[in-house]
């Protein structure tokens, strides 16, 4: 979330920040780390949100995503309106590059099997390369590229593109895992937007000092140090949703409605439609609702084997039949 002034009061050259920017940004900061928390909550099985399955949450993700994205653009165009000045450019790509290494690397760490290889901030970092190309071309094709990069990957997908290898692009058939995943397509359309909106905000900026509203001023201190918001909050928020689950007793209910959801969402990655998951999950949850599986939030090897057998037996049911291959991966523990 690194906007592409320095942190401080003025830019090179003398071009002053605009604090109403960075109390936007503070805003949106906030947003983003009362979805992550969300998130955290619901994965160490606190709460029973669909937070990565339910359309309001991915909706309210998709949203905090394409306003950073929009704002990096405005940001941008900002930055450069005294001048283009390389060492700010520069230093501002590798912070980028050595933070999005570091969300790489440590989701890795924590999350192997959906890292993230590209999410936002390598995103940014990418729009940002492209950035001085596409300020230059006029707004009405900023606009068109901006509509069919939002289109693109809505009407043409490809197996050609699968793959962990493609999947900056947005462009695969069966999208890769990730706990992240910002791709090129469709979402250098609200960093576009972002170049197109900021220059006229340029000139308005020009003429009058934008105060901020009374009491707002430390929103606008987070914004002016988002990439250090955005590096620290997720680990400290991680950690006090572990702390939380383990002082909180297990609620049954809330661990069987995680588990189908987990389970759902690893069955549609595998190409089985929304009702063949309700279907097929919702009958392995039943199978073993009398085992005690759902008393703790701890692995326990003796239900591995109660699992395998209610995904063979709910996989034979007339009224949820799918093939072997769709089986999915994430039901061999109560995770």
């Amino acid at each position: 979330m690194a906007d592409s002034l320095p942190q401080g009061e003025h830019g090179s050259g003398g071009s002053p920040r605009l604090p109403l920017i960075d109390a936007t940004r503070g805003v949106m900061l906030l947003a983003m780390a009362s979805y992550h928390f969300s998130w955290d909550l619901a994965n160490v099985r606190l709460v029973s949100w669909g937070v990565a399955s339910d359309p309001l949450w991915r909706a309210y993700a998709a949203a905090i995503a394409g306003s950073f994205l929009l704002l990096s653009g405005v940001s941008f165009r900002l930055a450069e309106r005294n001048g283009f000045d390389l060492f700010r450019y520069a230093n501002r790509l590798l912070r980028l590059a050595i933070a999005a290494a570091a969300v790489s690397i440590a989701t890795y760490l924590v999350f192997p099997d959906a890292w993230v290889f590209f999410g936002i901030l390598h995103m940014m970092l990418l729009a940002s390369l492209l950035a001085p190309l596409l300020v230059r071309l006029p707004n009405a094709v900023l606009i068109l590229l901006a509509a069919g990069a939002l289109v693109l990957p809505q009407v043409w997908r490809s197996p050609t593109f699968d793959g962990i290898g493609w999947g900056f692009l947005g462009l695969a058939e069966t999208p890769p895992v990730a706990n992240d995943l910002v791709p090129l397509f469709p979402w250098i359309a609200p960093y576009i937007v972002g170049l197109v909106t900021g220059g006229p905000l340029t000139r308005l900026g020009e003429r009058q000092a934008w105060p901020l509203p009374r009491r707002t001023h430390w929103l606008a201190w987070i914004g002016r140090h988002s990439l250090l918001f955005y590096l620290l909050h997720q680990p400290l928020l991680y950690g006090l949703a572990v702390g939380l689950a383990t002082l909180i007793p297990v609620d049954p209910a809330v661990q069987r409605a995680g588990f189908v959801t987990d389970c759902r969402l690893e069955y549609e990655r595998h190409g089985a439609t929304e009702e063949m998951s309700e279907r097929f999950c919702g009958c392995v949850a039943a199978s073993v609702d009398d085992t005690g599986i759902w008393e703790s939030r701890e692995d326990d090897p003796s239900f591995g084997p109660l699992l395998a057998t209610a995904v063979q037996a709910c996989q034979v049911q007339p009224s949820g039949e799918v093939p072997d291959s769709l089986a999915p991966e994430g039901t061999d523990d109560s995770d």
